[in-house]
Parts: C-alpha cells; structure tokens; sequence
C-alpha cells in the first residue's frame, strides 16, 4: 500500500512561513520606529554631522584635484596641459552649493545640539520649517551631485556626438579623485535623503498622537 504522510502541505508549510516572517517584520518595523521616535533628536543631530562631514570631505577633494599632464600632439610635439576642477562649470557648481550644505548643516547641527541638550522636544511647527528647509536643501544637493556626476562621466567615456575628448585617459589621478568626491557627495545627499524621512516620520507619528 502506498505511505501516506502525516505532515502539513507544502502549500500550508509556505503559508506558515510567509505569515511567520510577516510578523516578525512588522515587530522589527514597530521596535525601529519606536526607536527613531524615541530617539528623533539624537539620530538628527547625527546625521546632520554626517551631512556636515561628508560635504566637507566631498569638497576638500573636489578644490585640491589638480593634475598636469603632458599630451603629445605629433612626435616631435608635446604640450603640457592642467586640469582642475574650476575648469568645469559643473564643478563649480557643485563646489558652491556643497559649502553651502556645510554651512546649512553646521548651523542646523548646532541648533539641534542646543535642544537635546536643553531636553526640548521639537514642536510641530518648528518640525515643519525644518522639513521644508531641508528638503529644499536636499533638492539644490542632488542637482549640484548630479551636475558633478555627468561631467564625469563626460570625462571618463567622452561625447563622440558633440566631439567632446574623454580625458580620464590623460588626467587619471585628477578623474580618480573626482570619482571618490562624487561617491562622497552621493552619500551626503542620501543622508539628507534620510534626515527628511526621518522628520517627516515624527511629525506624523506625533500628528497620530495629538489626534488620537
């Protein structure tokens, strides 16, 4: 005679498994946003100073790129060239609005370090102006990022369209620390990113409360 099996279908045994691991992602989601609610000013002021340093290392590296090059023209020819980031109105550009961001960071940094310390919790209103601000901040940081990042891209792969010469080829040393500026620049805006997420998160969880 044919055995049968005592055990559950498998189509039962992936429910289980599904609603098992629905539950315990929905307690990780609560027990982390208890935790952000809890501790909104600490995990601000941190990640503003996360801002603050990122976009002052972002900006340091962009400034001190330079690179001389000789290029050979024919070959008997050979002509010395410079590459710098003020060459690139793009670079400028991101340069600008990046200290920018260093100081916006510093001041808003200081000013959530004054409340933690004061132990005054946030009002709605102040939350709101401080959402606003930054998102805007976070919208002028992508576009300088992105700004940077294309001409980068330009240098490293070149325009055969418009006839514009890759140059990463010559200047190596000048497009490496631009890339590592870049990847800098991109974790500061994905920060900013978070600090909005984050706010916007407590304002509701406390329009929830009052409400409730």
């Amino acid at each position: 005679m044919p055995s049968v099996e005592d055990g559950a279908p498998p189509q039962a045994t992936t429910e289980t498994q599904t609603i098992r691991w629905s539950s315990k992602l929905k307690r990780y989601v609560s027990s982390t946003s208890a935790f952000a609610i809890k501790n909104h000013g600490k995990l601000d002021l941190a990640l503003r100073l996360s801002v603050f340093v990122f976009s002052l290392i972002a900006v340091v590296i962009t400034v001190t790129a330079k690179q001389h090059a000789t290029i050979h023209v024919s070959p008997v020819t050979t002509i010395r060239a410079e590459a710098k980031f003020s060459q690139f109105q793009a670079f400028i550009y991101s340069v600008s609005v990046f200290s920018v961001v260093i100081l916006y960071s510093l001041v808003t940094g200081y000013k959530s370090y004054s409340a933690l310390k004061k132990q005054q919790p946030s009002s709605i209103n102040k939350m709101l102006h401080m959402v606003l601000l930054d998102s805007f901040i976070l919208a002028v940081a992508t576009s300088a990022a992105g700004a940077g990042g294309g001409i980068s891209y330009q240098a490293l792969k070149g325009n055969p369209h418009t006839h514009w010469m890759k140059i990463c080829n010559i200047f190596g040393t000048f497009c490496h620390h631009l890339a590592i500026a870049g990847v800098i620049l991109l974790l500061a805006t994905a920060t900013l990113l978070m600090l909005v997420w984050l706010t916007i998160y407590a304002i509701v969880k406390k329009v929830a409360g009052t409400s409730s």
